[in-house]
């Protein structure tokens, strides 16, 4: 009777434990998972399946633990350390500027402390059952030929750029998207093989190995990530370092020596070789060039720095640094382009952490780093540990560290970073040099007095309890995800009352993820405005309309310091101003609103400039697109709102001149959009009385789209006021071969008879020439700013 009894317990046991290893090993398959009918599928996706897995495996690992001791976490140092850190970002999210953000997060990073729990979760079932050196040994080739698999699929895509759908660029990111994270996640993997090549002899195991090591050195090679080198650098001259001064051997240390000068002069072969064209032609090129600025990511540091010092103790909140920036913005931002100015992390750890999490966040941050090296250390001393294990445990990580001294944290570096902490915290033991990870339990006469009988009830009702809050907060907001999707692809289609009834559906879900479900809405009906389709075309503008403001408001009540909601919402309201008069008032007082939130954004200043402008308040608009343009004098853009105000709104013709000139002279100048924006500048260098000017706008001319004859016509106008005949009739040539009628309009001026366009003009007025081109009049250019933001 006792040992049925027995059995049917271990047997339950096995159960159990079959359920948390599915959640342990699952939960490395996370950067695998790609479903692209969410948005940002290449993130969102991925941690949706992995708190989905870690939500329903969890509840045994807790049962297990309850009738096992043996299966619950001992106290290490490490984990002790994390678990510290843990309770830093609960107190930052708790006293965070916006603390629903910093518990969820967005769609985009799913960076807040509710995901990150998750892993922590992860850990905790990690170390609980997983041992031993042979058990872990086990984990690492599984997770090395993830890698591989991984790997395979960022190669494909330099063939194949539209294999996962959404087009890779020149680097690619295969299942992760991002470059950079594939490099980090490489690095990670690298390591491991090394450690198994170095801890097995099998010649048939170590092919394999090599095959997989050329699979991932191919896929860092193809990320083409700066931050990621430098950190694998990190970590292989720190690797080498320990391992010469660990290792007794002769043979073992010549053989360090050997692969670190390797490994050196392979690089300063290819920097020596770097302005050859067979380097400047491979993916190698950019690993080779560091020169590009790091402006942007200094601004960014600063930034982090200064909201520390404004909020020292516990930080402005997890997953908050967006608050941040945008209340620090700094001008200087928009030389480098709309992408530069829209940061939501430092891409420096260091001062995330510093500047999200505060005093309380960095010191518990810098404890995990002495919990880890000390372990390490102790473990040696103790012989637990070989100099192989010993010398990946120190160089890993700090390979790891300098990496994200250059970028930010995300799903699949956080799956090998705590993977690598699970793997030190059990190698921190005695036990980790057992072959097996089951501690023996002696039976007795009494056995069944002391062990705990598994409470399926209680796991029933776990189990009852976890599958609600999956639903709740990961399997629902996925859903809401899903509609947006399908709502916005039917927008694209062309589709637009199914568009709407999707879009209705997905805000009727309860989630935490609306920024991009307002995103999505507003800027598609700001493009049936744009394109003429609103009110005419489209009855059911209205309806549409409503929803964009329901959804924005929900979302802005709990996000009232994010700037972009605010700014896309201002927008919204000023295109829908023209047939919802009431929107006007709530336009500008969005605009404001978004500007309380980041004072100094150019951006802002120039949309509402813009606004002031269309409602005739001239001098309103045109003191806050000055205002933009004193914040940065460096950036053309603003120069160019602001002398075309000058021109076309208050007829000062010669400061407008003089600064719409500087748009083009400034040390970052604006790029004109179409050949209808060419047609203000050619009237400032006309004014200006500017001929050189003139001459290079003509180099420009042939690479600018739209326009129409009018449009060229103009442009000659201002030509021949300067005197410059030849370019004048290079124009007048160009549109006379585009429509041959019009050249009859210009036989006076070509017979002499006319000594100007508006003379040959007059002569012909009776001639009708329609134009086949755009019949858009450019006679007055739009100071409207065409800055595309951060998700065009």
């Amino acid at each position: 009777m006792l040992v049925a009894i027995s059995m049917n317990r271990n047997n339950q046991i096995k159960w159990l434990k079959a359920i948390v290893y599915a959640g342990i090993y699952g939960g490395l398959l996370m950067p695998l998972v790609f479903v692209p009918v969410v948005i940002f599928p290449f993130v969102f996706s991925k941690l949706l399946v992995y708190q989905i897995l870690i939500g329903l495996t969890f509840p045994a690992y807790l049962i297990l633990a309850w009738v096992e001791p043996k299966y619950r976490p001992r106290f290490r140092p490490l984990y002790g350390a994390i678990l510290a850190y843990f309770v830093a970002l609960a107190l930052s999210v708790i006293f965070a500027v916006d603390p629903q953000r910093a518990w969820w997060g967005n769609q985009e990073r799913m960076n807040g402390l509710f995901t990150l729990l998750h892993f922590f979760l992860w850990l905790t079932m990690a170390v609980s059952l997983i041992k031993t050196w042979q058990q872990w040994r086990k984990l690492i080739i599984y997770e090395v030929a993830l890698s591989a698999f991984m790997a395979i699929v960022a190669l494909l895509q330099i063939p194949f750029p539209r294999l996962l759908m959404f087009p890779a660029g020149s680097r690619v990111g295969g299942l992760l998207d991002n470059p950079i994270y594939m490099a980090g996640y490489q690095i990670f993997n690298l390591f491991f093989i090394l450690l198994l090549w170095l801890k097995n002899s099998s010649r048939s195991f170590k092919l394999w190995l090599v095959g997989f090591a050329v699979l991932d050195i191919g896929a860092f090679i193809a990320a083409e990530s700066r931050g990621a080198l430098v950190g694998l650098f990190a970590a292989i001259a720190t690797f080498m370092t320990m391992y010469l001064f660990l290792s007794p051997s002769r043979k073992a240390k010549l053989t360090a020596i050997g692969l670190t000068l390797v490994v050196a002069l392979s690089y300063g072969t290819l920097l020596l070789l770097r302005d050859t064209q067979l380097v400047k032609s491979s993916p190698l090129a950019r690993l080779t060039n560091f020169s590009e600025t790091l402006d942007t990511r200094l601004i960014a540091w600063d930034i982090g720095w200064n909201g520390f010092l404004e909020r020292p103790l516990t930080g402005w909140g997890l997953d908050d640094f967006h608050i941040i920036f945008n209340e620090h913005y700094n001008p200087k931002s928009l030389e480098f382009g709309y992408y530069e100015t829209w940061f939501d992390r430092a891409h420096n750890t260091v001062i995330d952490v510093l500047s999200m999490t505060g005093l309380f966040g960095i010191l518990t941050f810098i404890g995990i780093w002495v919990a880890l090296f000390w372990s390490v250390l102790r473990a040696y001393r103790k012989k637990w540990i070989d100099i192989p294990l010993a010398s990946l445990f120190i160089g890993l990580p700090i390979g790891y560290f300098v990496q994200n001294l250059f970028v930010f944290d995300q799903p699949a570096g956080f799956v090998m970073s705590f993977l690598l902490y699970a793997f030190i915290i059990c190698a921190s033991t005695a036990q980790f040099g057992g072959v097996s990870g089951e501690e023996k339990v002696p039976v007795a006469a009494n056995v069944t007095n002391k062990l705990r009988s598994v409470p399926w009830y209680a796991f029933a009702i776990l189990q009852a309890v976890a599958l609600v809050l999956v639903w709740r907060t990961s399997v629902l907001p996925g859903y809401a995800s899903v509609l947006s999707i399908k709502a916005n692809n039917y927008f694209s289609a062309g589709n637009f009352a199914d568009s709407l009834t999707y879009a209705k559906q997905a805000a009727a879900i309860p989630t935490p993820y609306l920024d991009e479900q307002t995103f999505l809405l507003a800027r598609n009906l700001i493009t049936l405005v744009d394109n003429g389709i609103v009110p005419d075309k489209y009855p059911q503008w209205r309806e549409w309309h409503d929803l964009v403001v329901k959804v924005t408001n929900e979302h802005l009540k709990d996000h009232p310091e994010n700037t972009h909601p605010h700014f896309i919402y201002a927008r919204f309201l000023h295109s829908m101003s023209r047939f919802v008069p009431e929107d006007a008032a709530l336009a500008e007082q969005q605009y404001k609103e978004a500007l309380r939130t980041s004072p100094k954004r150019q951006q802002l200043l120039f949309s509402l400039g813009r606004f002031y402008l269309e409602r005739g308040l001239k001098d309103q608009g045109i003191e806050v697109l000055k205002q933009a343009m004193e914040l940065n004098p460096n950036v053309g853009e603003s120069h160019w709102y602001y002398g075309l105000s000058l021109l076309y709104d208050k007829n000062d013709l010669k400061n407008g001149a003089l600064e719409t000139i500087k748009s083009q002279t400034s040390k970052t100048p604006y790029n004109m959009q179409d050949a209808r924006e060419a047609v203000g500048l050619a009237a400032a260098y006309r004014l200006a009385d500017d001929r050189e000017g003139f001459k290079k706008l003509m180099v420009k001319l042939p690479n600018l789209s739209g326009g129409s004859i009018e449009t060229y016509l103009e442009i000659a106008k201002s030509a021949e006021a300067l005197g410059l005949i030849e370019e004048r009739n290079l124009i007048l040539g160009a549109l006379e071969q585009a429509q041959p009628a019009f050249g009859l309009r210009l036989t006076p001026l070509q017979k002499g008879s006319a000594t100007s366009i508006a003379d040959s003009f007059r002569l012909t007025e009776n001639l009708a020439v329609t134009s086949t081109q755009s019949t858009t009049t450019a006679t007055t250019t739009s100071a409207a700013p065409t800055g595309s933001g951060p998700r065009k």
